[in-house]
C-alpha cells in the first residue's frame, strides 16, 4: 500500500510539473512575449559588445605605443619653422634725479622674417613594421631659398624714451626643427658668397644671454639650429639657401616664415591628408603619389615684417600634410560597434519573420546563440585585420558569420529556404555596415533608409500574426 501511494504521489507531482512547463512554454511561445524576449536578448548582447569595444581600444593603444617606439628611433612628426633673423638690442634710460638716478635697461630682440621664402621638398615614404604593427615613415629632401631685406624703419625704435644700442655682432639666423635628432645631413647656410655650418641652438650667444634678452632661441634647445650673420650682411639684406635632409613619421608641417611663402611638396605616398591653417592652392593625387603647392601672401599671414617675441613665431599657423594610412581599422571597428544593436535587431527580426512563416519554432536561447555569432564577427574582424588588412578581414569575418548563422537558422527551422533567405539578409546587413563605415558622411542617411525599410517589412510580414494567442496557420510552410 505504501509503495502504491508513493508511486501515485510521484505521478501527480510529475503531471503538475509537466502542466506548469506546458503553461510556461505556451506563454513564452506567444509572439508578443517572444518578441519581448528577443528585445531583452538584444539589449543583453550590449554587454559582450562592450567587452569587444574595450578589446579594440586596448589593441589600438598597443599599436600607438609601437608607433611611438618606431618614431622614437626613426624620427617623429616634423615641423620646420624658419628661418628667422634675430637681432638683439638694448634700450637704456636714466630714471630719477640726483643721487636717486639709476640706469634702467631693457634687453629686447627683433625677429625679422624673410622677404621671400621658397620651400621645395620631396618626401619618400615607406612603412616600417614591428611585430604586426606598421607606421608610415619618410625621408624629406628639402631646399629652402629666400631673401632678407634690410631692417625696415622703426625696427629698433625706443619704446620707453631711452637710448638704443644694437648688439649687431650677436645677430643670427635660426631655424626650428621638430625633432633635430632625425637630421641626416650637415646643414650649411649659403649667403653672400659664404658657406657657414649651422650649430645647435643659437651660435654665438650663451644661455645666460638668451635668457637675459628673452631671446626666441631659448626655446629652441636641442630642437633648433642657428648660424651667426655678420652685421654688414643683415643690415644690407642678403639672399640665402640651405638644404635639409630629415627623417620623420606620420606628418610634416612647415611654417609660412616668409613675408611671402611658397611651399611645394611631392611624394610617392598616395594617401595624403592636407591639414593646418593653410590648405594647398593646387594638388594632384594618384596611385603613384601626390604633389601640392601652397602660396601664402604677406597679408594672409597676418603678421608684420618685424616682431618682438620670446618664442619662435607662427607655431600655431602651420601648413602641411599627414601621411594617412588607407584605413585606420581600429577606429573603423570601434565606430562599427555603435551600430551593433541595430544590426543584431535586423538579424533577429529576419529570424522572427521566418519563424512566423514556417512550421517550426526557435527557442529564445537559439536567438541568443545567433546574437553571439554576430558579436564574434567583430572579434574575427579585429584579429584578421591586424594580419591581412581591413578589407580582406571584413570579407573573411562576414562570410564566416553569414555561413554560420544561415546554416544554424536553416537547421533550427528545418528549411533550406530559410537558410538561403538568411544568407541574403545577413549578407545585406554586412554590406550596409561596410558602406556606412566607408561613407561616414552618409551614415545617417543610409541608416535611416534601412530602418524604414526594415520597419515596413516587419509591419506587413507580421500582419497576419495573432499576437495574443499565437500565429495563424501559415499559407504554406517553407520547404
Amino acid at each position: 500500500m505504501s509503495d502504491t501511494h508513493d508511486e501515485s504521489s510521484e505521478t501527480v507531482a510529475s503531471s503538475t510539473v509537466s502542466s506548469v512547463q506546458r503553461k510556461v512554454g505556451g506563454f513564452t511561445s506567444l509572439p508578443s512575449v517572444k518578441l519581448f524576449l528577443i528585445g531583452v536578448i538584444g539589449m543583453l548582447l550590449l554587454i559582450p559588445s562592450t567587452f569587444v569595444w574595450v578589446l579594440v581600444e586596448e589593441r589600438a593603444d598597443r599599436a600607438r605605443d609601437v608607433a611611438g617606439d618606431i618614431a622614437q628611433s626613426w624620427g617623429g612628426t616634423q615641423t620646420v619653422n624658419g628661418p628667422y633673423l634675430i637681432v638683439p638690442f638694448i634700450e637704456t634710460k636714466i630714471i630719477g634725479e640726483g643721487r636717486k638716478q639709476e640706469e634702467k635697461i631693457w634687453r629686447r630682440t627683433a625677429v625679422l622674417f624673410p622677404e621671400t621664402l621658397d620651400f621645395s621638398g620631396d618626401v619618400a615614404v615607406e612603412e616600417r613594421k614591428r611585430s604586426i604593427y606598421t607606421l608610415p615613415v619618410y625621408k624629406l629632401d628639402a631646399k629652402l631659398a629666400g631673401k632678407f631685406a634690410p631692417p625696415p624703419p622703426g625696427t629698433f625704435d625706443a619704446v620707453n624714451g631711452g637710448t638704443i644700442q644694437i648688439e649687431g655682432d650677436k645677430a643670427a639666423l635660426v631655424v626650428g626643427i621638430g625633432d633635430i635628432r632625425a637630421l641626416k645631413n650637415e646643414v650649411f647656410l649659403k649667403f653672400a658668397g659664404k658657406t657657414v655650418p649651422f650649430e645647435p641652438g643659437l651660435y654665438g650667444m650663451t644661455s645666460e644671454d638668451r635668457m637675459a634678452y628673452k631671446h626666441p632661441s631659448q626655446n629652441l634647445g636641442s630642437s633648433g639650429m642657428g648660424v651667426p650673420i655678420p652685421q654688414e650682411n643683415w643690415q644690407r639684406g642678403f639672399a640665402f639657401t640651405l638644404d635639409l635632409k630629415l627623417n620623420g613619421s606620420s606628418a610634416l608641417y612647415v611654417a609660412p616664415a616668409g613675408q611671402t611663402t611658397k611651399l611645394t611638396l611631392s611624394s610617392d605616398w598616395p594617401h595624403p591628408g592636407f591639414t593646418g591653417t593653410y590648405l594647398p592652392d593646387t594638388r594632384e593625387i594618384s596611385d603613384k603619389g601626390f604633389s601640392a603647392d601652397w602660396s601664402i601672401p604677406y597679408l594672409a599671414r597676418g603678421l608684420p615684417k618685424v616682431v618682438e617675441t620670446t618664442s619662435l613665431p607662427l607655431t600655431g599657423r602651420l601648413m602641411g600634410v599627414e601621411f594617412v594610412e588607407p584605413v585606420n581599422f581600429y577606429q573603423t571597428i570601434s565606430r562599427s560597434l555603435k551600430y551593433a544593436v541595430g544590426f543584431i535587431g535586423l538579424t533577429f527580426m529576419a529570424v522572427f519573420l521566418l519563424e512566423m512563416r514556417s512550421g517550426w519554432s526557435m527557442h529564445w536561447i537559439q536567438y541568443g546563440l545567433t546574437g553571439m555569432a554576430l558579436i564574434v564577427f567583430y572579434v574575427m574582424l579585429l584579429a584578421f585585420s591586424e594580419h591581412i588588412g581591413y578589407a580582406k578581414a571584413y570579407v573573411v569575418a562576414a562570410a564566416a558569420a553569414t555561413g554560420l548563422i544561415a546554416a544554424y537558422v536553416g537547421s533550427a527551422l528545418k528549411s533550406k529556404m530559410a537558410a538561403g533567405i538568411m544568407v541574403l539578409v545577413i549578407g545585406a546587413v554586412y554590406g550596409v555596415l561596410y558602406a556606412i563605415m566607408r561613407e561616414q558622411d552618409y551614415a545617417l542617411l543610409i541608416g535611416s533608409v534601412i530602418a524604414f525599410i526594415a520597419l515596413g517589412v516587419t509591419m506587413f510580414g507580421t500582419n497576419r500574426v495573432d499576437w495574443a494567442g499565437g500565429r495563424k496557420a501559415p499559407q504554406g510552410a517553407l520547404a
